[in-house]
């Protein structure tokens, strides 16, 4: 009882020296709450947006290496992408998703069209094979695993009409609402459709599919935009089926869960057997403009609470010693009068106990008053950087950065809420510093002897 009340004693003897202690503890404590606040709340957001949020892999190909290929043989056609090479890059952990997608042009003799249609033949003919007997194309069949994630719907440009819905089943197709006015065409009827292509590869007959119309679709084009009205959605399993298409022709996008992976993933693609003609690269913008800015939040507030920390806790212990040396006669009289060595030490870090509860109590609350301007000045230097890159294309009902369409808008404001976790680790930041000025503060004490102390004061 003694030690607590000659500290509450000294706390006041020596108001002076213990408001400087008490002023550094103060600006310590404040300026981590203030840190922690912002990186607890922005780290919480960066992984709501990581969750949501994915960057999309390029799969390009190598026209140098295709070139020099061909020159050299010019019968080389590039290894295409097959479907068992697609599952087997799909199964990267490194993913997050994989989106499926590929195309066709496809005839329909019973369908009216806004353009004129030319029933005629034509040749094409690919590299490395001989000449195909071909229709001239009237709309193009464009298959999704999901119709709702092909670009269109997912950017908000096409909308689906009341009373549809997005492809089930494989033969299940969304329409124009142009083109089912003009045939008359509404949600369960259905209507023949064939590839251009009279063959299949091996000159077998090519099959003709029944589509069945599941909704209907209407699509807004921007200035300039080509009109695609005689663009059908349908799945993706359908236009991939060896009944229906010449050969079918793979798009599929990956989507990794950090943009850092891409070396990791091109690994494991060129190992499952993707050919060096192709090579992979990543659309960052997307990333960049909604991650980064809150990661690099979370980077400086660190850092930031580190050099506090290692400035404040050094200025701390070399105070603490010097205010030991000027209490070294009052060591010297307790001592003297018979108190022990741990009992002295105990009264130092007593006191620095009770300088850092009130100062911690001060220090959240101002910590937590000045957080949120903090975190809306660093917020807006940060946003403001990301988008002087490369700025986002207008979109209805969603933004696309770089060509990647994203539901996702920027962040604008992060809430600077002081959590029950803050709390925790600013009781923690206390406690160390407490003990450590309380270490230095014992040390000196004990190399004191009294007597020599009283000595030297007479």
């Amino acid at each position: 009882m003694y030690i607590l009340k000659n500290a509450f004693q000294n706390l006041y003897r020596n108001a002076g020296r213990n408001l400087l202690t008490a002023g550094i503890f103060l600006l310590v404590i404040t300026m981590s709450c203030v840190a922690l606040v912002i990186y607890n709340d922005a780290d919480a957001i960066a992984k709501q947006y990581r969750e949501r949020l994915s960057t999309e892999v390029l799969l390009n190909v190598d026209e140098r290496k295709v070139s020099e290929a061909w020159e050299k043989d010019e019968t080389f056609r590039k290894p295409e992408l097959t479907d068992e090479l697609i599952q087997k890059m799909a199964a990267s952990k490194y993913l997050k998703k994989t989106m499926y997608s590929t195309q066709m042009e496809a005839v329909a003799d019973n369908l009216k069209y806004t353009t004129p249609t030319d029933y005629q033949d034509m040749e094409i003919q690919r590299a490395g094979e001989d000449p195909a007997k071909t229709r001239i194309p009237q709309y193009t069949l464009s298959g999704y695993e999901d119709v709702s994630q092909a670009e269109p719907f997912r950017n908000g440009q096409a909308k689906l009409a009341e009373g549809g819905t997005f492809p089930a089943a494989d033969n299940e197709c969304l329409v124009s609402d142009t083109l089912a006015e003009l045939n008359g065409l509404k949600p369960g009827d259905t209507f023949p459709a064939k590839s251009i292509y009279y063959t299949d590869k091996q000159g077998d007959p090519l099959e003709e599919m029944t589509l069945k119309v599941s909704g209907i679709y209407h699509r807004k084009y921007s200035e300039g935009e080509t009109d695609s009205d005689n663009e059908i959605f349908t799945r993706y399993k359908l236009l991939i089926d060896p009944r229906y298409t010449y050969e079918p022709t793979f798009n599929t996008d990956f989507y990794l869960k950090n943009p850092r992976d891409l070396h990791a993933f091109a690994q494991e693609a060129y190992a499952a057997g993707l050919s060096e003609y192709y090579s992979l690269s990543t659309d960052t913008v997307a990333y960049d403009a909604f991650v980064r800015p809150i990661e690099q939040m979370c980077v400086i507030s660190m850092i930031f609470l580190w050099v506090v920390l290692v400035l404040g806790a050094a200025i701390l212990l070399i105070l603490s010693s010097l205010l030991v040396r000027e209490r070294k006669y009052e060591i010297g009289v307790l001592r003297a009068m018979g108190m022990k060595k741990s009992k002295v030490a105990a009264q130092l870090v007593l006191e620095s106990a009770l300088t850092m509860a009130v100062c911690l109590i001060l220090g959240i609350a101002l910590g937590s008053l000045l957080a949120q301007p903090v975190t809306d000045m660093l917020l807006a230097d940060q946003m403001s950087r990301a988008l002087s890159g490369p700025t986002l294309a207008g979109g209805m009902g969603g933004t696309s950065f770089g060509g990647l369409a994203t539901d996702n808008r920027p962040v604008t404001h992060i809430s600077a809420a002081l959590s029950l976790t803050a709390i925790s680790e600013l009781t923690a930041i206390a406690f160390i510093l407490t003990a450590a000025a309380g270490a230095v503060s014992a040390a000196c004490a004990m190399k004191y002897e009294p007597m020599r102390i009283l000595r030297h004061r007479n």
